[in-house]
């Protein structure tokens, strides 16, 4: 599985610095290598533009910003710089000093403000370059004064931001005011030299994740990993291919060897559920499973779908005696439930079994987690506020929380979310960054729990992670349904067609 590393500010300075110390590079340089990529990751972009505005900070950031309005100078665009004041250090005072050897002058930020009274609508494309990943909160009132004009104005197209949107900090989301945390509404963020994990998740009022890009400008991110604190932090990308073709049956395979496994859940009324996410690890070629249910109903509703399947009425701790569970590898708990098994309290499994808790199975904080070599959670957000005690409005503060929650209880936490999270024991996370607004249906909780289940089951002697990244893959292919507001069932369908 290729790893593809997330920094978070303080490593990204890190990486900058030993980019000069131990590489060679000076600062100059970086910027000069930055603005390139910059300039031309967005060729088509600079040609939509009657003019284009750099706002340029006193620090790398604004740096950056200089460097790139010099070039695109140079190449024949319109461009318009300003600044919060003269740039702080020897790089940034180089291609500051270009900027007003070519452009004439640098307007400050009273003027920047003038002028967007001034423009025309919609013919100004704004380059952000004022706070980078050094930025500390609270901005300043003349700052946040520039950043709310640059978000209302009508002047304003597009919004590029450099490495991350001014004044954006996600760990402010649950206890500032939204007058308070100003930043600027970027349209596109270009990442220069690290992928930034405080940008994760960066959204606003359009409800809708902001693209970010990468440009690599030769930190020494694969040979000085070990000389920094480095947060263990990745991103998971989409394989729909490897995800379809590991779930194909092998021609020699017998009921066992397709997989085995076994679904608690489903009260009185909610039986679906677990019938749901039993279906998804059956029809994607699981060979044998068992579904068990406190409710009396369960028999009739399981034989009434399929004679050749097997349920039981019965409590957890009476399906763990059950014969067929020393036969089965993966168990899945939850799914239909109301309220914590119980039984499930602190058990323990035997070794060479995973446990898929759901729904439920979510327990409660200060609810003793059951112990095993490889037992998940799958929460969604409310589930995982429930489960820690705390509020949680961004990724960046569930990972703080799980972190320690994992490692404590010896436990894996997949959260659901706009952005999906997977934390390990040993601290290794893993973000999913893939919107699907095709999953914001009742039943796609219990959908993935049964396609978990059918991985899980398999004889590969995959990873937590490697599971993840093919059951989160395999289901980001409903993405490619007809049906604008699909039901799980449907998806269910759809996904059983692609194998």
């Amino acid at each position: 599985m290729k790893q593809i590393p997330l920094f978070t500010n303080q490593e990204s300075k890190h990486l900058d610095s030993l980019a000069i110390s131990s590489l060679g590079f000076s600062e100059q340089t970086l910027m000069g290598m930055a603005a390139l990529s910059v300039f031309h990751a967005n060729e088509d972009l600079w040609k939509t533009a009657e003019s284009i505005w750099i706002v340029c900070g006193s620090g790398g950031n604004g740096g950056d910003g200089y460097a790139l309005a010099h070039t695109l100078f140079q190449e024949g665009y319109d461009v318009k710089v300003y600044q919060t004041s003269p740039n702080k250090n020897n790089a940034g005072r180089f291609y500051e000093s270009l900027v007003k050897s070519t452009l004439s002058k640098i307007g400050d930020l009273q003027k920047f403000e003038s002028d967007l009274e001034d423009g025309e609508t919609d013919s100004v494309l704004l380059v952000d370059a004022l706070l980078g990943t050094g930025f500390q909160s609270p901005i300043t009132s003349q700052l946040k004064s520039t950043i709310e004009a640059i978000n209302d104005s009508d002047v304003i197209f597009y919004r590029l931001s450099l490495d991350t949107p001014s004044g954006w900090d996600p760990y402010q989301l649950g206890y500032q005011t939204k007058e308070n945390h100003v930043f600027v509404y970027a349209d596109s963020i270009e990442e220069l030299g690290t992928r930034k994990w405080e940008n994760v998740g960066y959204i606003y009022e359009k409800d809708n994740l902001i693209p970010r890009y990468y440009e690599s400008i030769g930190f020494p991110i694969r040979t000085h990993l070990t000389n920094i604190h480095f947060s263990n932090r990745f991103y998971l990308e989409p394989d729909p291919e490897k995800a379809t073709q590991v779930l194909k049956r092998k021609q020699k395979a017998h009921k066992y060897s397709a997989g085995s496994a076994m679904f608690y859940g489903g009260g009185e009324g909610m039986e679906g559920a677990i019938l749901l996410s039993e279906s998804a690890f059956s029809r994607l070629g699981g060979g044998i499973s068992k579904v068990f249910s406190p409710s009396k109903s369960i028999t009739n509703l399981v034989l009434k779908e399929d004679l050749s399947k097997m349920a039981l009425t019965s409590d957890f701790l009476s399906m763990v005696s059950d014969p067929f569970f020393a036969k089965t590898k993966t168990i899945v708990v939850g799914p239909g439930l109301t309220s914590y098994p119980k039984g499930l309290e602190g058990w323990k499994m035997e070794p060479g079994k995973t446990l898929v808790l759901d729904a439920g199975a979510i327990p409660s904080n200060g609810t003793k987690l059951p112990i095993g070599e490889r037992v998940i959670l799958t929460p969604h957000v409310g589930e995982l506020n429930r489960m820690t005690g705390k509020i949680h409005n961004s990724v960046q503060e569930a990972y703080d929380t799980l972190i320690s929650f994992t490692k404590e209880h010896q436990v894996y936490v997949l959260l659901k979310s706009f952005v999906s999270l997977l934390v390990c024991p040993d601290g290794t996370s893993y973000v999913w960054e893939s919107p699907n607004p095709k999953l914001a249906t009742m039943g796609t909780g219990d959908l993935l729990s049964g396609i978990l289940a059918r991985y899980f089951s398999l004889d590969l002697d995959l990873s937590v992670p490697e599971v993840v990244l093919l059951a989160l893959s395999f289901l980001d292919q409903s993405k490619q349904l007809e049906e604008p507001y699909p039901t799980a069932n449907q998806i269910l369908t759809s996904l059983v067609e692609t194998l």
